[in-house]
């Protein structure tokens, strides 16, 4: 269970990470048409991504393109209904199913802000090619075959994948989530673990 990013105990470093990283409410209405209290109204309502961290003086933090979707579909009406056709299409590109309740379970985890966590774009696409990459190198990992030149390959290319999705997270997402993050698991531990896959590609 994750803890609520206002309970996150924050260190310096936490800090630094998330104010480099990560906006305020009015920045992220600078320029709009709408006031920082219509969007504060709207993120509590659930009608757009939480804020995946809080300041310790109580500022909301949220990614640059926390509106992202709700500009490509023209407003809120249409954004659920966009993130599902994009998210069924890159879903069709790979020729995967993308059943109704798994949309909509991903719907979910991307208004509660996890997605803002890992991601460095939180897209329909990106979180589809996320949880493909992690659940491939979860198989991949479980089953290490460090001399097979198909499986060196399969993990160099997914791990160098998922790298380029993923922000590096703070410190405090290990407390967060209880376990080491998804770039730990997936990026940091494959690379030192099998150096020579990532340096030269090939056995000797």
């Amino acid at each position: 269970m994750q803890i609520d990013p206002a309970a996150l105990p924050l260190t310096h470093d936490d800090i630094r990470y998330i104010k480099a990283g990560y906006v305020s409410v009015d920045v992220l209405s600078v320029g709009r048409d709408f006031a920082p209290a219509q969007l504060r109204t709207w993120i509590a309502g659930g009608q757009l991504p939480a804020a995946p961290y809080v300041l310790p003086d109580g500022t909301p933090m949220f990614p640059r393109d926390e509106l992202a979707l709700f500009d490509a579909a023209g407003g809120l009406d249409g954004t659920r209904a966009l993130f599902a056709r994009r998210f069924s299409s890159i879903a069709r590109e790979y020729g995967e199913p993308a059943p109704a309740d798994t949309i909509a379970s991903e719907w979910e985890s991307y208004l509660g802000g996890a997605y803002s966590i890992c991601l460095r774009e939180a897209t329909p696409e990106n979180i589809f090619r996320k949880e493909r990459l992690c659940a491939r190198l979860t198989a991949l990992l479980a089953e290490p075959r460090p001399t097979d030149e198909a499986w060196r390959a399969e993990l160099r290319d997914d791990v160098d994948a998922l790298d380029v999705l993923e922000r590096a997270f703070s410190p405090c997402d290990r407390i967060r989530f209880g376990r080491p993050s998804s770039r730990e698991r997936f990026i940091t531990t494959p690379r030192a673990t099998w150096v020579d896959v990532f340096a030269r590609g090939t056995t000797e």
